[in-house]
């Protein structure tokens, strides 16, 4: 907009729509340009103090007065009624003030409405005392909040603040007041929706209740669900009843999204619900309607397996987010009998109701957790969380499929009592997995020193390289040297490795071998004699004398205390 030197830099802004057809027909002057641009400067300085811009940034108050300009743009779209040809008419007398404060004053307007969608948009849920005392704290709180939003709703709302730079044009005022209609509306909905009917139905539950993602379209989805299956209750609607309902749906297209059966339903509903409103509200509310029941049948169509799972699990977590269920199952029952992985709501669940229980009723909720479908980061949550419990729960808990890093996060927060129930499932869970000399070093690290005899049960790691562990076991720390002796017990190179480590230093390999368990005592001696197992005189229980066929061996044996020479002689002859 060049008579306006450069300020408003959208070309099909209204505003420089009519500066350059009044400079085309020669009606708009150089004299009343400069004119608006004396105003715009003036009006930007006392919106520079009353919004408090930072007049010391030049980028700032350019800003400010290109704002200045677009509103007063905005401010003759409104007059003008969008006429390009009378904008010019009144660019040439009009007050740029007056124009300014048209567009000003109707934003403002819009800004207030907007902020007070949230001071009453809340729903009253109603349930009996009780009720109440048997909910969980998180289901309370969100009865609590029940809104006549979505999330989503409430998020958009607190997070759009409709700066004045957001409106370059009569059209995204219109668009912004568009979307506060339809807000409103969703407001005026508490009183059109059957929501009183859900504190009067013995059906309902707050439980049910405090399940759903948005109040409104599952009140609306079970208004529809109920009506095309007529239920008993319209507000509350069975399993069974939701399963019949998929019965009746006929397979949908994206042409047609609605069933003719579903439809006649919808319409039905429309118009019960529309009596005594006007017919502006009433396409309001068919079209808040529509959409609610076409996001329902969408979720249908695109989640088929979850939404018709045979599963009753997977059924009423899917449903108890979209309708208000009245056969709601006991939550814990429900969990605790879940085969599937443990999703993290129903695991806060069970935090949450097990931090309210104590001693016998504790225990016996311990006893049932379903520890094999919990993840890593669980069942590390529950030791952390609940010191008390630690015997309990290494009665129970299962580290299958934990990785290194899981593991030494686990021992990471846990004290020295709580690793002891925990060893035959470190046992295996080292027997099972695949881990590196790294990896299991920091897992015999200080302060669980006493957790390396088990490294004896450890798998090998499949990339582990004999000559690199050669290597290491020459020139490494004392850890390095106990955690290699250890853990290669079941590699082939063992045999190899255990002569080289002999070599190098034999006291080393005997006080290792003193702190071997004597169960695992034998074992240790034959993998490294390379499996062949040893003769046992008929005297050897007195004389505490076997032939390894290794001298290496044998003197690690003779080094032995006579409890771990017993121990290995008396293995020996089981087998």
């Amino acid at each position: 907009m060049h008579s306006l030197g450069l300020i408003v830099h959208d070309d099909q802004s209204f505003l420089t729509k009519v500066v350059d057809l009044g400079i085309e027909q020669g009606i708009f002057t150089r004299d009343r340009a400069d004119e608006i641009i004396r105003i715009s400067v003036a009006m930007a300085n006392k919106y520079v103090l009353q919004k408090e811009v930072d007049f010391r940034s030049t980028e700032e108050l350019a800003k400010v007065q290109e704002t200045i300009l677009k509103l007063v743009g905005v401010g003759l779209e409104i007059k003008s009624t969008s006429s390009v040809e009378e904008g010019v008419r009144l660019l040439m007398d009009a007050s740029p003030v007056d124009l300014f404060r048209l567009a000003y004053t109707r934003i403002e307007k819009l800004r207030r409405r907007w902020r007070s969608l949230l001071l009453n948009h809340r729903v009253e849920i109603m349930v009996s005392s009780e009720e109440y005392d048997c909910l969980d704290e998180l289901s309370c709180q969100r009865l609590a909040e029940m809104s006549a939003f979505s999330e989503s709703e409430l998020f958009t709302i607190q997070s759009l603040t409709l700066d004045d730079r957001l409106f370059s044009t009569l059209g995204m005022v219109e668009y912004y007041e568009g979307e506060l209609e339809r807000y409103e509306f969703i407001l005026r909905l508490r009183d059109i929706l059957p929501f009183a009917y859900l504190n009067k139905s013995k059906n309902v539950k707050g439980g049910s209740l405090s399940e759903v993602d948005c109040l409104r379209e599952a009140l609306i989805n079970t208004l529809v669900v109920s009506a095309a299956v007529d239920a008993a209750d319209p507000v509350a609607v069975s399993m069974e009843d939701v399963r019949e309902f998929l019965d009746k749906l006929e397979a949908v297209d994206e042409a047609d999204i609605l069933s003719p059966e579903l439809e006649e339903v919808v319409v039905d509903l429309i118009h019960e619900l529309s009596e005594g409103l006007d017919e502006h509200e009433a396409g309001l509310l068919a079209k808040e309607f529509l959409e609610a029941v076409r996001k329902l049948v969408e979720t249908i169509v695109t989640e088929w397996e979850t939404v018709a799972s045979p599963s009753e699990d997977t059924f009423f977590k899917r449903w108890s987010r979209l309708v208000i269920l009245t056969d709601v199952p006991d939550p814990v029952d429900r969990i605790l009998s879940t085969q599937t992985a443990l999703d993290e709501f129903d695991f806060e669940f069970l935090i949450e109701r097990l931090a309210g229980f104590h001693g016998e009723d504790a225990q016996a909720l311990i006893d049932r957790l379903p520890w094999k479908v919990m993840s890593p980061v669980q069942v590390t949550r529950l030791f952390h969380r609940f010191p008390d419990h630690y015997k309990r729960f290494g009665k129970h808990a299962s580290l299958a499929g934990f990785s290194a890093d899981d593991l030494i996060n686990l021992l990471e927060g846990l004290e020295q009592s709580a690793v002891k129930p925990l060893k035959p499932e470190l046992t295996r869970a080292l027997a099972s997995g695949k881990f590196t000399l790294e990896e299991l070093e920091l897992l015999a690290a200080p302060p669980h020193t006493d957790l390396l005899p088990l490294l004896l049960s450890a798998a090998p790691h499949p990339d582990t390289d004999v000559k690199r562990v050669m290597l290491e076991f020459r020139e490494g720390t004392k850890r390095r040297r106990e955690v290699i002796l250890f853990s290669c017990v079941n590699a082939d190179f063992f045999p190899v490795f255990f002569s080289e480590a002999w070599s190098i230093d034999p006291d080393f390999v005997k006080r290792q071998a003193r702190a071997i368990p004597a169960s695992k005592i034998a074992p240790f001696l034959i993998s490294a004699a390379g499996g062949a197992r040893p003769r046992v005189p008929e005297e050897a229980t007195t004389t505490l004398g076997v032939d390894f066929r290794s001298e290496q061996v044998n003197e690690l044996f003779k080094s032995l205390p006579a409890g771990k020479k017993k121990a290995v002689i008396a293995s020996l002859s089981k087998d």
